[in-house]
């Protein structure tokens, strides 16, 4: 019998590269969006999509009846946006997760739920230019931080009582094929975006903030390491999932700019307030329990994105 694995959330760039990887592993992948879903995307017979908003749960729960293995890739606020509304941003990402995890307990044959969060937002900024342990306190200094914090206090509190496993992921940065370049996340996003309409980027902080960057494809891998994961540890495990190697924003760019061979425009501004200046994540944790390790490095990581957007184009 195939294993299955659904994908909450999985039409945009995470969800793409998740569905094809777990694909041509010859599982079942059931992908959900709430809007249209670009189908060819997608490579494999093995994909089946559906279009749900997350809000209606009973239908949710009605379509992951035979999956084994769930993903919570559902965010509505970018990272580095403010929101002006916690409550709003409360209702758009926490709520619909605790009503999904509440009904999901008993109704569904689901094993595994694996709660995509952000390291990159979460522990808040270093000390010390130190790396962030999973053991670190959280201290989000964004909206986008504190609902992916609080969202996995629920979902550590849900799980407790429930039939089901659940592993919270803290990727760093996420970077790869089929990144939204009309609408970038990230300064990857944004200098690939330059690159191809010749605009200029805003550098904050002199472009000397730190930060590191995982491969979408190294984050399938950790994602596969807890399928498959037998560990019978506690019913919630948090792992880092990151290269822990620390990037100036300026480095990035100069890479580009090597790969792509052109110039980017840049113009310097201060700081926003919830910019982090050194955020990198220590991955111990990840690597001694489910031995995992990143294999892209960061410069192979976007020479294929280059080589990616020359096919799409």
């Amino acid at each position: 019998m195939k294993k299955s694995i659904a994908l909450i959330g999985g039409s945009g760039f995470i969800g793409t590269n998740l569905a094809n990887f777990f694909a041509e592993k010859n599982y079942n992948v059931l992908v959900i969006g709430r809007s249209s879903i670009d189908k060819e995307r997608f490579k494999s017979d093995n994909i089946k999509t559906v279009l749900i908003d997350v809000n209606h749960t009973s239908k949710l729960i009605e379509a992951l009846e035979e999956y084994e293995n769930v993903i919570w890739l559902v965010n509505n606020l970018l990272p580095g946006l403010k929101m002006d509304s916690l409550v709003d941003d409360f209702n758009l990402n926490v709520s619909p997760l605790v009503k999904f995890l509440e009904l999901s307990r008993d109704a569904m044959q689901m094993k595994r739920f694996i709660f995509i969060s952000s390291g990159g937002t979460i522990y808040g900024d270093s000390v010390n230019n130190t790396f962030f342990t999973e053991t670190c306190p959280a201290k989000p200094i964004s909206a986008y931080g504190m609902s992916k914090i609080v969202s996995e206090n629920y979902v550590e509190y849900i799980t407790d009582k429930a039939n089901f496993d659940s592993y919270i992921l803290r990727p760093s940065n996420v970077y790869g094929n089929f990144q939204n370049l009309v609408k970038p996340q990230g300064i990857i996003g944004f200098a690939f975006n330059a690159v191809i309409n010749n605009s200029t980027i805003e550098l904050f902080g002199d472009g000397m903030v730190t930060r590191d960057f995982v491969h979408v494809l190294d984050l399938a891998t950790a994602i596969e390491c807890c399928v498959n994961n037998i560990y019978e540890g506690s019913k919630v495990e948090k792992y880092n999932v990151a290269s822990q190697n620390g990037y100036t924003i300026k480095e990035i760019i100069d890479l580009i700019k090597e790969i792509t061979h052109t110039p980017i425009k840049t113009i310097s501004k201060p700081l926003r307030d919830f910019d982090c200046i050194y955020n990198v994540l220590d991955i111990s944790k990840i690597e001694t329990n489910l031995h995992w390790k990143p294999k892209i490095d960061i410069k192979e990581g976007l020479d294929s994105v280059w080589k990616w957007m020359n096919i799409k184009s």
